[in-house]
């Protein structure tokens, strides 16, 4: 009976979460890894930690991955002001840069900004490579923000936009800037909305700031300047203080092929809902729906998707205006034996803005990945076994339409944080 009483005791204690500082530091090692959905199952799971600051510091990031960012931001203003001391500055670092997206994700430049220069002048030593490159852009590009008013959208009822495929395959939808019809990519892998400089200075764009240097699919950077535009409409949606990136046209053009502009995330996230058809139709809800399947996160401005293979739960990110399903190398670590026992090395080529550069990497012939209610089986699959941007070094792939282009539709939900195949 002893014994008994003995494993139930270890058990309780198991379930109710009160392991000490390391049950802390392995639910962060998680976040730490950008394995995001084991991070917010884990979240929800934990109990009490040892320090009073630990849960809400967890919750508070599980929230910002998860778009619930005015909850996030009260959590990471309250963590500030009662633990300034308790709170390690490496993890301090964290809440900083959390701070910067639930900000700048509501619009709220100023404050973003303010959050950046803290993140690149007091916990400098703590950003990783990639960071301390890009912040500083950041808060160059945000300077010339902080004035600007949020951006609002105009709808009524729900919306039905008819669009096509270009000659690369990527989705563009008719936009109307000052009277004037153009065409641009629908991107939600796009942190900002794009416009080329000869289109931005024949449409009266206004520009402003200094510019600064932009990161692209292949870590490659390439300048920028900021682009405001009071009004645009998108079908019978009016979107109002929209920012877009104003680059170089040779950047997005590749030969006889060029993209004049994109529509990027804080648009289309501003939707609430979207739908994108096999007929070739976007539908916006006026009223998202609700849903259950939850996989879908934010890893910084990049939309996140969890893909399942071989019953293993993987982290990808989602990229419409990306034309191809890739492996990264994680994927390659995680299942190094079977891609080298099957398959040869060779060279692969990937691009985009910036140009196409070549890297060593496998072709799987066929692999199965599903996605919340789906899957599919895709042939030919380029397999990198070399991070070529630091997203890369984390997420095992990435998912564009050559995983949803096998179903009717897609639908991103970015109020309930799902992305459902049918």
């Amino acid at each position: 009976m002893k014994h008994i009483k003995f494993y139930l005791i270890i058990i309780a204690l198991i379930f109710c979460g009160n392991l000490y500082p390391q049950s802390f530091e392995s639910v962060y090692s998680l976040y730490s890894k950008k394995d995001y959905f084991h991070f917010r199952d884990a979240v929800g799971r934990a109990g009490e930690f040892q320090e009073a600051w630990q849960k809400p510091f967890l919750r508070a990031l599980s929230e910002c991955i998860f778009a619930d960012f005015s909850s996030s931001a009260g959590k990471i203003s309250s963590l500030m002001n009662d633990y300034p001391q308790a709170i390690p500055d490496s993890l301090m670092k964290e809440l900083y840069e959390n701070k910067y997206y639930d900000h700048i994700f509501r619009f709220e430049y100023a404050d973003a900004g303010d959050a950046c220069n803290i993140l690149i002048t007091k916990y400098k030593k703590y950003l990783n490579q990639d960071e301390a490159e890009n912040f500083p852009d950041e808060a160059e590009m945000l300077k010339s923000l902080k004035d600007i008013p949020k951006q609002e959208i105009l709808k009524s009822g729900d919306v039905k936009i008819k669009i096509q495929k270009d000659m690369a395959g990527l989705w563009r939808t008719p936009v109307t800037i000052n009277d004037t019809n153009v065409s641009f990519v629908f991107d939600t892998g796009a942190d900002f909305s794009v416009i080329v400089e000869s289109l931005a200075k024949r449409l009266g764009v206004k520009m402003t700031g200094d510019e600064f240097k932009v990161g692209t699919a292949t870590d490659k950077k390439v300048l920028s300047r900021v682009g405001v535009l009071d009004e645009f409409k998108i079908g019978d949606i009016t979107m109002k203080n929209v920012v877009f990136y104003v680059m170089k046209d040779e950047d997005f053009t590749f030969g006889p092929y060029k993209i004049e502009g994109i529509i990027g995330a804080p648009v289309i996230r501003a939707f609430g809902e979207i739908s994108f058809t096999k007929n070739n139709e976007v539908i916006i809800p006026d009223i998202p729906a609700a849903g259950t399947l939850k996989n879908f996160a934010y890893d910084g401005y990049s939309p996140v998707i969890q893909v399942i293979y071989n019953k293993d739960s993987l982290n990808f990110l989602f990229d419409s205006g990306n034309n191809s399903v890739q492996l990264f190398a994680p994927f390659f670590e995680k299942y190094k034996s079977f891609v080298t026992d099957n398959y040869k090395l060779q060279k692969l080529e990937t691009g985009g803005a910036g140009g196409v550069i070549e890297t060593d990497g496998y072709v799987l012939d066929n692999i199965l990945l599903s996605s919340g209610n789906s899957s599919a089986e895709l042939k030919n699959i380029s397999l990198m076994i070399k991070p070529l941007s630091e997203f890369q070094k984390y997420f095992h792939g990435n998912l564009g339409q050559g995983y949803f282009s096998r179903f009717d539709t897609l639908t991103m939900n970015f109020k309930n944080m799902y992305i459902e195949f049918k």
